[in-house]
């Protein structure tokens, strides 16, 4: 966000959330995740556990104090390499995270249930709810950025790929 290219599309949706309810992007997550979670619950609460509740608390603290704390670079091939490297690392992390079945995340545990629910491609799945985050956040009020776009067609990919990778990579260690 502080390159002025834009998060991932939930980055939009926070934003946009922000605008008309008296919170911080931060707070906003909160109520994103806490949306999620509720859903997840109802559909499959087996994807839920401790970095469940770690993860969102961990993210909104942070993305308040990078918006807040960290200047934004003034080049934009600085700006689209941060971009590129931030939308990876959710990507990737997430899958990492899903992977070691410690509970997911509520946006990354709700992308899993749906996956599963409707018997679709979790990398389509992701992109799908990214595409609709985009469009609520950008309805709200959210900006229109590059990075968000980036994010709608890299993280499910990367989500998908980095959960198989290190879920094959794990198993001979449970």
């Amino acid at each position: 966000m502080t390159t002025g290219l834009g998060a991932d599309a939930l980055g939009v949706l926070w934003e946009g959330l922000a605008k008309h309810l008296p919170v911080t992007v931060g707070q906003a997550s909160l109520l994103v995740t806490a949306t999620c979670l509720t859903m997840v619950f109802f559909i499959n609460k087996k994807e839920l556990g401790l970095a469940t509740v770690l993860n969102p608390i961990a993210t909104s603290i942070f993305t308040d104090i990078v918006i807040k704390e960290v200047p934004g670079p003034s080049s934009f091939g600085i700006k689209l390499l941060m971009v590129l490297i931030g939308i990876s690392l959710i990507g990737i992390g997430s899958g990492i995270a899903a992977a070691t079945n410690t509970g997911k995340e509520g946006y990354i545990a709700l992308s899993f249930v749906l996956s599963q629910r409707l018997a679709m491609d979790l990398a389509k799945i992701r992109m799908m709810l990214d595409a609709f985050c985009f469009i609520v956040g950008m309805l709200l009020g959210g900006k229109f950025m590059l990075g968000p776009i980036l994010g709608v067609v890299m993280i499910g990919p990367l989500l998908k790929g980095a959960s198989r990778y290190c879920g094959h990579k794990m198993l001979p260690l449970l």
